[in-house]
């Protein structure tokens, strides 16, 4: 108890040791027990959490703007569009570099927000394959980078090989997390292969002095999430990147927990990368002036020669910084008519070894931010306790002069689509003319994803013209196609797998995987039904053909929670 006492004291919490003197020993030990977990998990420790606070906490009080000596200009990156000469270019490199990479899985939310009782990573993909969950989904990604890596090993190196797996858990997930995975198998992962870190909450502070917020009805100091950019320092401080650094993986790919597209630029982010020589490459799309959505800025220090920062900067200041000190109408369109600054997806690749480098440097400090909502003119009282935050895109902050950061930048449909919000918050969306980032438009957006590489691979979708209202939220679901990862890693498997002809009807349904499944060898493709094939060969009329059709009907209450928030159920039919 001492100690606690002694550390409260140094970090200038006397009011606090003051009210400990006044609590029951009961009290007092519960107390003791919450600081010493606070202290272990607090980045840095509390003492450190607390400086950094204060710092903060004034700079915010005197409204000082962080981006204040930098001037901003348009970034540098690599546009990819599949079918290109450049992106097949890219995948090609990127399979080569297969062997060195790492996958991490940002997995701390719960599926309140979309209103799924479960984890977000535990709610399914798409409907027509039952428990196709986000977890597994990932996993077959790395099964199928596996297949392809291993068979570029020398065969004595290729049992002891793995890609290894991060996820970061928090509170309300990790026992779920752990769950999910026993309850199947891992996924077909080897235990050793996965390491999952779990975010903690920080102390929560009172005022610009940093003192902790204590709780009304109980003597403990309130918590409150910290951000994703724990990532860093999570995956530095247990040891995880270092381990990856000694098994000589050079690239982690951070995917967030509902993105199914997200893996997909998989390949092409590796040959960019690789070619570049990056440590760090943000996924981004085009985004219109004024979109909700963080933007890729290149800062130039006015008050340093060579000194530069790549990064995201959030929608809320964008415009200011743009009107300041680029263009006097802030952030206006390009001659194509989006943003010249792309959105960013929080989708990341980096440089492992460069990566260990620079957190040993900082300790596996990340830069926090401080958002105080001040209750009165002077900046001095809060509304709500607050906390420090840190986001994991801020990454290039630690980079000093030539950190190598770049961006590589899809059309949305091929790498954005996150299941985020609930039915009626899509709907809202959907009503403004926004995309819906509901589940029912994650599904949509999973199924066109195929139908468009389908398209581009030469062939012929019949898209549906008539789009049906899912609770506000209104799809033209065309063929279904769930391509899982194994029938294809990049553009040129798929296209090597047509068959000459490939003509598929609005109400098909596909399902392929396997790295030798294919319709190559046919004359030509014809669906107007149901074509299941997975596991391995030629496609066959007589084996993989059902004359049914699966159509999406009304979900009612007595449905499932997974088909309810997306208002609509898969539903089969003789044809």
């Amino acid at each position: 108890a001492q100690d606690v006492l002694t550390l409260l004291a140094e970090c200038g919490q006397q009011q606090v040791v003051d009210l400990y003197n006044t609590k029951s020993p009961e009290e007092q030990a519960k107390f003791v027990e919450q600081l010493t977990h606070l202290n272990k998990v607090t980045p840095t420790g509390m003492k450190n959490y607390l400086v950094r606070a204060r710092n903060l906490l004034e700079a915010s009080k005197n409204n000082v703007n962080p981006f204040d000596s930098y001037k901003p200009d348009i970034p540098s990156g690599e546009f990819m569009q599949p079918g290109t000469e450049l992106m097949d270019q890219m995948e090609a490199i990127g399979l080569q570099e297969l062997p060195k990479a790492a996958i991490v899985i940002i997995a701390g939310g719960l599926g309140e927000r979309l209103g799924y009782s479960g984890i977000k990573v535990g709610l399914p993909v798409c409907t027509i394959e039952e428990d196709f969950v986000y977890l597994k989904y990932y996993a077959e990604f790395i099964h199928a980078a596996s297949e392809r890596a291993r068979a570029q090993l020398p065969e004595d190196q290729r049992d002891a090989w793995y890609m290894p797996l991060g996820i970061m858990t928090s509170g309300d997930t990790h026992d779920r997390t752990v769950k999910l995975l026993d309850e199947n198998n891992w996924f077909g992962l080897k235990k050793e292969q996965v390491d999952i870190v779990k975010q903690e909450n920080v102390p929560a502070l009172i005022n610009n002095d940093a003192h902790l917020a204590i709780a009304e009805d109980s003597f403990r100091v309130i918590t409150k999430p910290h951000g994703h950019g724990d990532i860093h320092n999570l995956l530095f401080e247990s040891g995880v990147a270092g381990k990856w650094k000694g098994l000589g993986k050079e690239w982690m790919l951070f995917l967030q927990d509902t993105n199914a597209l997200a893996p997909r630029v998989l390949t092409s982010i590796l040959g960019v990368s690789k070619s570049k020589n990056w440590e760090m490459n943000s996924v981004c799309v085009p985004r219109k002036p004024g979109e909700a959505m963080g933007a890729i800025c290149r800062l130039v220090d006015q008050n340093e020669a060579g000194k530069e920062l790549v990064i995201n900067v959030e929608y809320n200041q964008l415009d200011a910084l743009l009107k300041a000190k680029w263009n006097e109408n802030g952030d206006v369109a390009n001659d194509k008519g989006y943003s010249s600054f792309p959105g960013n997806t929080n989708t990341l690749l980096f440089k492992i070894p460069e990566y260990v480098d620079n957190l040993e440097k900082t300790g596996g400090v990340i830069p926090e931010f401080v958002n105080p909502k001040y209750a009165n003119a002077e900046r001095t009282q809060f509304k709500a306790p607050t906390r420090l935050e840190c986001m994991m895109q801020d990454y290039p902050k630690l980079l000093t002069g030539e950190g190598k950061v770049g961006f590589t930048m899809y059309e949305t449909w091929f790498c954005f689509s996150p299941a985020k919000n609930n039915i009626n918050d899509a709907a809202n969306c959907f009503k403004k003319g926004l995309p819906s980032y509901g589940p029912a438009q994650a599904e949509y957006d999973f199924y066109n994803w195929a139908n468009k590489m389908f398209t581009i691979a030469g062939a012929e979708i019949e898209y549906n013209q008539d789009a049906t209202d899912y609770q506000g939220v209104s799809l033209a679901f065309g063929p279904k196609i769930l391509l899982h990862p194994s029938y294809a890693l990049t553009f040129q498997e798929l296209k090597q797998k047509m068959a000459p002809k490939v003509n598929i009807g609005k109400v098909s349904t596909v399902v392929l995987g396997g790295k030798d499944t294919t319709m190559a060898g046919m004359d030509q493709l014809t669906l107007n039904g149901t074509l299941v094939a997975t596991q391995g060969g030629k496609i066959d009329y007589f084996k993989h053909f059902e004359d049914k059709q699966v159509v999406f009907e009304p979900a009612t209450e007595s449905d499932s929670e997974v088909l309810r928030i997306r208002a609509f159920k898969p539903v089969k039919k003789e044809i």
